[in-house]
């Protein structure tokens, strides 16, 4: 009902950028889309998905990863780059998990349901949405050494700064929320990916160890995983 209530308050069309060569399965696909009520422009080619991607306005971005020219790889590594935190989710033939921990939001195998196409995209939007229009403190100080800037995506230590990719920005917002306090993995995930399953919480692992090789430049402060509850942030604050 909070996604279908978000979703039914947009007042244009979700604009989707679609990449898939093809051509069969861009016409299932498309058509599935077009029902569902979304705007969807094709691109058979990497290339042209990139040029786009640059030259218009988006709220989803939905990849097959084998393309010509430019793959699904080299997409989800130009768009995080920039710095854009659009949804984007994979659909492909083969399962590619992996490419959770490259920045994509989720994945889907071809052949899967109508229902949960629509479903994955919707939540995907939705909680893309949630994080971009949550009203709350950007600026974090997390001890006296190190302060994080969600706007931006700055983890400053000790006056060394560095630009934190998109998922490890949003997730070390979450522990900024609640320091000192235990998060579940399940939530963890529901909140990032918007569904729980044993490969996000694979890619949560990485990207909680990355977070915390950048962090340990603080002794005061650390991840520390609670068995079988979840993840806490520690401060020395």
């Amino acid at each position: 009902m909070y996604i279908h209530y978000i979703l039914t308050q947009m007042e244009e069309k979700i604009n989707i950028l679609y990449a898939e060569d093809n051509t069969t399965a861009a016409m299932i696909y498309m058509e599935i889309l077009e029902e569902a009520g979304y705007a969807v422009t094709l691109a058979k080619e990497g290339d042209k998905a990139w040029q786009l991607y640059e030259t218009g306005t988006w709220d989803l971005l939905l990849l097959d990863m084998d393309l010509p020219e430019k793959d699904g790889h080299e997409l989800i590594r130009l768009v995080r780059e920039k710095g854009d935190q659009i949804p984007i989710v994979i659909l492909s033939s083969v399962n590619h998990n992996h490419a959770l921990y490259e920045g994509a939001d989720d994945y889907l195998v071809k052949g899967c349901s109508v229902d949960d196409v629509k479903a994955r995209l919707d939540k995907a939007i939705a909680r893309t949405k949630c994080l971009n229009t949550e009203k709350v403190q950007g600026l974090f100080r997390i001890s006296p050494d190190t302060t994080f800037n969600k706007n931006n995506r700055i983890l400053s230590i000790s006056g060394k700064k560095e630009e934190l990719k998109s998922m490890e920005s949003n997730i070390l917002w979450l522990f900024c929320l609640r320091i000192n306090e235990v998060i579940s993995t399940v939530e963890m995930c529901e909140t990032l990916w918007g569904i729980y399953t044993s490969d996000k919480e694979k890619a949560l692992t990485r990207y909680v160890c990355l977070l915390n090789k950048k962090l340990k430049a603080d002794k005061s402060i650390a991840i520390q995983n609670e068995f079988a509850r979840g993840y806490k942030l520690v401060n020395g604050l």
